[in-house]
């Protein structure tokens, strides 16, 4: 019944096309059968279970002593192949070989307190303004918990009450595609025994996260998604510990807007470069990159680190001030 295809199909990488199935050694001409089945659901070229696939995965998952949970249908399966296609391109290029690393797809962090769009940001005349800062509950948030430097940071969370109060707020989800989380030389670091606000195990990494965002506003909303979440880490969850390691060496925060095209990651270049450092100067140090899978197609396989990686494949739209 192609029950190694049929698995392909799990909740992280629920969308598949010929093309991606045969890059990672499946036979492709099983999809004809199990749609005949219809245990597979096509649209515009995109597989995906149906409801009837879904159990069928789940038995053969059990067969297999798989621990996967069927993927569904998506809203945005264009979206979805995409991720499946940089997920693997990430795997072909970095070995990271003398670390660790991790991949959280689409992750569901909250981030708070839920803003409508103008609450957010606003172009005005062409530049960029940040209007979350005055928001009434995260201006009370800045005022009420000032920056920690790494040399005063504390391996307890320094206000419980105030990390639970802002975590009860009405929230939204992060909304990005997929984090690459890498841990380097991580012996050195098996002392540390955790911090309690550290709940996505940040700390002593570095942190890159991906968003298939195509329009000006899409982008800016998943920016200011994001600058939301460093502030959270960096203010009630986590003081000090996120930007650096427990070795006072600088961990990395990008966020990379990723397109299929050379010619689409161009286009988001200069559109976000147009808006010069105040994309990120509220929460440095992070950066911002453009990305194209036609560029990461280009490198060489089993690269030593994800620094051979993207630096190589991405173009910087703004760098760490």
């Amino acid at each position: 019944m192609h029950e190694s295809l049929l698995t392909r199909f799990t909740q992280d990488h629920p969308c598949w096309n010929r093309d991606l199935l045969e890059r990672v050694g499946e036979d492709a001409a099983g999809l004809d059968e199990l749609s005949e089945q219809r245990l597979l659901t096509k649209r515009g070229g995109v597989y995906s279970l149906t409801e009837s696939g879904a159990e069928s995965f789940r038995r053969a998952a059990a067969e297999m002593f798989l621990d996967e949970r069927p993927g569904g249908q998506q809203e945005d399966a264009e979206r979805c192949l995409l991720t499946t296609a940089l997920w693997l391109e990430l795997e072909r290029t970095n070995v990271q070989r003398w670390g660790l690393k991790r991949y959280v797809v689409r992750p569901d962090w909250p981030v708070r307190p839920r803003l409508r769009r103008e609450e957010v940001w606003r172009l005005e005349g062409g530049k960029l303004r940040w209007t979350y800062p005055d928001e009434p509950r995260f201006k009370a948030m800045l005022a009420d918990h000032p920056a920690v430097p790494h040399h005063r940071r504390r391996t307890e969370i320094p206000d419980p009450a105030g990390l639970a109060a802002w975590r009860a707020l009405p929230g939204e989800e992060l909304g990005l595609d997929l984090a690459l989380i890498v841990n380097y030389d991580f012996e050195n670091y098996r002392d540390f025994k955790g911090h309690p606000g550290d709940g996505y195990r940040l700390i002593n990494t570095d942190r890159f996260y991906f968003s298939g965002a195509a329009t000006e506003e899409e982008q800016l909303d998943a920016l200011g998604r994001f600058h939301r979440l460093l502030w959270e880490l960096r203010r009630l969850a986590i003081p000090g510990y996120l930007d650096c390691d427990v070795h006072e060496q600088g961990s990395a925060s990008w966020l990379i807007f990723v397109s299929r095209t050379r010619a689409e990651a161009e286009t988001s270049l200069a559109r976000l470069k147009a808006l010069g450092d105040e994309l990120i100067r509220l929460v440095n140090p992070m950066e911002v990159w453009t990305l194209a899978l036609e560029d990461l197609g280009c490198l060489p396989d089993r690269c030593e680190v994800i620094w051979d990686v993207l630096p190589q494949a991405g173009r910087p739209v703004c760098l760490t001030l």
